[in-house]
């Protein structure tokens, strides 16, 4: 969907024609969607980091049951060892749910880093390319627009 700079402004007096201009305002406008696009990569990514967080909570609160019913054990009450084994291999899950979650984790903050970076020089080089041909134009300045004077020194 391409959008004229006359569309956004609404004004039939503003008599702005430079393809050119307009050319690079699509390519913004492709750049913000990317953009875009990327965050809600990255809102996913804050949604696993909060649920590693929530994980390794459950992990510590499990920890903390699992010494406690150690301790009674070492200091002679009788504990259920079934419920002590069924503690061990909750943390066991956690700790590796813990885990892929932080390789799920780090891998997405490569892919987000590496799509804006690669985007940015995408969009930096097609700007650059119209910049040098703009500067390889010829500019006209007519004379009578121009006033010269001379620099002040304070």
């Amino acid at each position: 969907m391409a959008i004229k700079l006359s569309d956004i402004f609404g004004s039939a007096d503003l008599n702005i024609n430079n393809q050119k201009l307009e050319e690079m305002f699509n390519k913004t406008k492709d750049m913000a969607e990317t953009v875009s696009k990327k965050s809600a990569e990255r809102l996913e990514m804050s949604r696993k980091m909060i649920e590693c967080l929530d994980a390794k909570t459950k992990l510590s609160k499990l920890y903390e049951k699992y010494g406690e019913m150690q301790y009674n054990s070492f200091v002679g009450e009788k504990i259920d060892s079934v419920e002590l084994e069924g503690i061990a291999n909750r943390i066991a899950d956690l700790k590796e749910k813990i885990d892929e979650l932080n390789v799920e984790i780090d891998e997405a903050k490569v892919e987000f880093s590496e799509a804006v970076v690669n985007a940015t020089k995408k969009t930096r080089d097609v700007f650059q390319k119209e910049f040098d041909k703009m500067n390889k134009a010829e500019v006209i300045i007519p004379t009578d627009e121009v006033e010269v004077t001379e620099a002040k020194t304070e």
